[in-house]
Order: C-alpha cells, then structure tokens, then sequence
C-alpha cells in the first residue's frame, strides 16, 4: 500500500507556531522531522488494519482510522477541523458531509461501479471537504487504497510509476485534483493507477 508520498518543502523548513499547535512531540523542528514521524505513526496504523467494506463506509472509522494514522504526533488526530481554511467546506457542514459521502459510496458500490471509480471519487470529494486540519490527502489517498482492496482491486500507485520528482508528482496530483473539482475525473483516476 502507497503512503509515503508527496511531502512539502524540503525537509529542513523550520515549523511555524501554528505548525506546532497540537503536535506531541517535542523534539520536532523541521517539516522533515515532522513528515518522518507522521510517516512512522501511519505504517504502525496500517499495520493494524484490515477493514471490511461495510467498516470502511462508516463514518465512525474513517475518523478513527485518521486518529490511528496521526496520535502519535497530533492532539488533535481524528477530530474535524474547526478553523476555517483557504481549501475544504465550512467547518460546521463536514460531519454531515462525510455521513453523505460514505452513504454515497454505498449507493455507488450497489449501482455498480468499478472499485477504482468508488474510490478516486471517495478520495477526491473527502480531500475537497478538507475534514481535518492535516493529513487529508494521505489520509484520503490510503482510505481510498482501502475501499479499492476491499472490492477486489489492487491498491494505488498514485503516481510513482511516473518517475517524477516529488514537486512534479505534487503538481500532477494537484492538477488532477482541479480537474476532478469540475467533474473530470480521468485524470484523477490515470494518476491514481500510473
């Protein structure tokens, strides 16, 4: 299963005082530093799950499996953002909205949609609800691996077949992210299987 991918900066960036509201680790300094410890706390998560379909389309876990992917190094793991921010809804609409979204996802699933259209749709609308203050695109990207395996498929590659260096890869999945945002999907879901 693809986790490591596409962290920001270069890994020496010192960590702003918002950056550091909530983290649990004193010894942190660097987005390096940070990105290494989120990444640590997420392989033990994933080392611990195994969720069935009708587990994954529970908003109760997608919270819980973001509090076991980040309680090592955020507070505030698992809960929904309550600040505004420049991306992502209202913080007031987001738990409804991720109750409409695995309850979409189910209607999707029984309509009969293919495994990689569930979950590029699943991951690019939770990315676009922005539901927690970090880590919505890792936490989104595995969720939607997750959903993929559970209806037969392999997981993603999001990209790493590409061969581009992390800022390409970023921009490229940015990009198809915009593009999702108007309704095309086909570069999300060529991204996500490249």
């Amino acid at each position: 299963m693809t986790f490591e991918i596409l962290p920001i900066g270069d890994g020496h960036t010192g960590l702003s005082a918002e950056d550091i509201e909530g983290l649990i680790p004193s010894f942190i300094s660097t987005r390096g530093e940070l990105f290494e410890a989120e990444q640590r706390n997420i392989a033990n998560a994933l080392g611990r799950v195994n969720p069935t379909i009708d587990r994954l389309l529970d908003d109760d876990y997608l919270r819980s499996m973001h509090r076991s992917m980040f309680d090592e190094v955020w507070k505030w793991a698992g809960r929904y953002r309550v600040r505004e921010t420049n991306i992502g809804i209202d913080p007031i609409e987001i738990s409804t909205a991720v109750r409409n979204l695995v309850e979409d996802a189910q209607t999707w699933i029984e309509a009969g949609n293919e495994a990689d259209v569930v979950g590029v749709r699943f991951h690019h609308r939770l990315v676009w609800i922005h539901a927690f203050p970090n880590g919505n695109g890792r936490h989104g990207r595995i969720y939607a691996d997750l959903l993929a395996k559970s209806l037969g498929s392999p997981s993603f590659t999001w990209g790493f077949n590409l061969g581009l260096d992390t800022e390409n890869l970023r921009a490229q999945y940015l990009r198809a992210l915009r593009l999702a945002d108007r309704g095309d999907l086909d570069d999300l879901l060529r991204f996500a299987r490249s």
